[in-house]
């Protein structure tokens, strides 16, 4: 190539160059130009929110306040109550749709130690030294919108050979709409207070003797409606509805081929507060053999409810007909049964609050025509409870007593130290 054409050549190229160039910058100058018009125009609408957010803090002046992060509550938020609502347990005989069905169990241990023979107890009638009085696992809650259910499985009756009884829940519901619950299954029957108070929340020890006579176990199968009245009247705002139809022998298979109704209906008023209940169950029982006369298993009771400051209260009475047989697989008749006599029962529990993890209660229990004895058992309980924890709880019992119980539930030692876990 001479010198003429590669002088050719190269200007060619720095023509070319520069065409290229002269294309190029005009687009970036453009793309630039844009960018910096985006920018002017985010700017202005930053600084005109600004102004809206100062002119609103200047009209509201001391009512903003910064909000904090909130803190992380130590337990379920399910879990956390106040005083008032231990003492009246507003959701007494709840159904399982406010909670979603998981995994993992619902555990509870409840260990006792038990000293001091009252008169006339024999080795049958108490529980020697350490026990484990309630051993349980339970599932419950909301399968989908309109299904729920709930199992629990108890393992103290096992050491005693009580198989039937390893099942203590095994229900499902149905939720037609916000204020129906229909229960079908083996669960606690609606009556009073005490019988559907659950262990793991109970104060005293046991139950109230009636508890252990009218209806040893709590539990029985059968079909349960429950009914939320708040929408129906103002004035039947917090009442509850229970109405159900079951076989009537507690654990077991129906051995007398007919049916118990039981209803139930409760209000509770968050004002006063206080909370009032009336129940009733209907029914028939088995006769002792030999026996043609009245066989009636009428029960009816009122309970209360309420608080005053720091003391709470509750009072529960309840009358029916004399329960013949106790709690057996096979009928056990009660030695001293007499068809068409009655029994009645009264309970008063005081709760005292003393700070927020220490109470004290006090607590008067009779039970009158005590189907084994055919007498009269009153029983006077002092206890003081101390919380360990979100998840536990101490609590140390003296009763005077004067005479042996028997049946479910029965506690016939002075002195019950008892000490409750649930997770």
């Amino acid at each position: 190539m001479t010198t003429n054409q590669i002088s050719i050549a190269c200007s060619l190229l720095l023509a070319l160059g520069a065409g290229l160039k002269a294309q190029t910058e005009p687009v970036e100058k453009d793309r630039i130009r844009a960018l910096e018009e985006q920018l002017a125009v985010t700017q202005r609408q930053l600084a005109e929110l600004q102004g809206v957010v100062r002119n609103l803090i200047g009209q509201l002046g001391d009512r903003v306040q910064p909000v904090a992060p909130r803190p992380v509550p130590e337990k379920p938020l399910e879990e956390e109550d106040t005083f008032t609502d231990r003492i009246l347990v507003k959701d007494l005989g709840h159904d399982e749709r406010e909670h979603k069905l998981e995994a993992r169990p619902e555990l509870f241990i409840q260990s006792r130690y038990h000293a001091l023979p009252i008169k006339e107890a024999t080795s049958r009638d108490i529980t020697p030294n350490l026990g484990l009085n309630r051993m349980e696992l339970r599932w419950a809650g909301r399968l989908s919108e309109k299904i729920g259910m709930g199992y629990e499985i108890q393992f103290h009756p096992a050491p005693e050979g009580a198989a039937e009884e390893l099942i203590n829940d095994a229900f499902l519901e149905y939720y037609p709409n916000q204020a129906l619950t229909f229960r079908v299954g083996q669960f606690i029957k609606p009556f009073g207070f005490d019988i559907q108070h659950s262990s793991s929340a109970r104060e005293s020890p046991e139950r109230g003797i009636f508890a252990g006579y009218f209806f040893p176990g709590q539990r029985d199968r059968g079909l349960m409606m429950t009914a939320k009245l708040d929408g129906a009247a103002p004035w039947l705002r917090g009442t509850t509805f229970y109405g159900g139809v079951f076989n009537g022998n507690r654990f077991f298979n129906d051995s007398n081929r007919q049916v118990n109704y039981n209803f139930r209906v409760r209000k509770v008023m968050d004002s006063v507060p206080v909370a009032i209940g009336a129940s009733a169950q209907l029914g028939k029982q088995l006769l002792p053999p030999g026996l043609d006369r009245n066989n009636n298993e009428n029960v009816y009771g009122v309970d209360l409810q309420f608080v005053i400051g720091r003391l709470g209260v509750r009072a529960e009475y309840a009358v029916g007909n004399m329960p013949s047989t106790l709690l057996s697989l096979e009928p056990e008749f009660a030695p001293g049964f007499i068809p068409g006599s009655y029994s009645s029962a009264g309970a008063v529990f005081f709760n005292y609050s003393v700070t927020r993890n220490d109470e004290i209660y006090w607590r008067y229990d009779q039970f009158n025509n005590d189907p084994v004895t055919s007498k009269n058992a009153r029983a006077f309980n002092l206890g003081y409870l101390r919380k360990i924890g979100a998840n536990s709880r101490l609590g140390i019992d003296y009763q005077f007593k004067n005479r042996v119980t028997y049946n479910d539930d029965e506690l016939n030692t002075k002195l019950a130290i008892t000490w409750n876990v649930i997770y």
